[in-house]
């Protein structure tokens, strides 16, 4: 089941991130402070977290500040024991659905070029996202940021 995160799933979700390795413990506060300030009061942003039983995946998404009805898919990630089992894709389609009635246009992903981020980038065309650019050295030096979209509307 998707649905969205609630205050009892916290501990799970960041466990979910910890696990990952992809984030130091500075990121993992900012992405504590910022699911807490969701939580207290949500805003536009969308946090989902897919559950069976417990949570095992999470997706976070906000709309773009300065762009007309487009998002910008921030983060989703799925427990190491639950990949490959269309829980990214349930994630992403109901976040589509989500974003649909809110009149938004236009998705986009932004991932990284390192070794780390492979599944990531076979993930997302998997996904129905089209890549649109690299631009080099972004993230760091020698870590490249990747540019995935996705029409929203017909």
């Amino acid at each position: 089941m998707i649905r969205p995160t609630e205050g009892s799933d916290c501990v799970a979700v960041m466990e979910i991130l910890r696990a990952s390795g992809q984030f130091d413990a500075d990121s993992l506060a900012f992405v504590q402070q910022t699911l807490d300030q969701h939580l207290k009061d949500p805003g536009p942003a969308i946090w989902l977290t897919a559950d069976e039983g417990e949570p095992v995946g999470v997706a976070y998404c906000a709309p773009e500040p300065v762009a007309s009805e487009t998002w910008n898919l921030l983060m989703l990630f799925i427990r190491g024991d639950k990949r490959n089992r269309g829980v990214g894709k349930q994630l992403v389609s109901r976040l589509e659905t989500e974003l649909q009635t809110r009149a938004a246009r236009l998705l986009i992903v932004e991932t990284s070029g390192l070794p780390a981020f492979a599944v990531a980038r076979s993930f997302y065309p998997s996904a129905g996202f089209k890549y649109e650019a690299t631009i080099k050295s972004f993230y760091a030096a020698g870590d490249d940021k990747l540019v995935f979209t996705k029409p929203l509307t017909t």
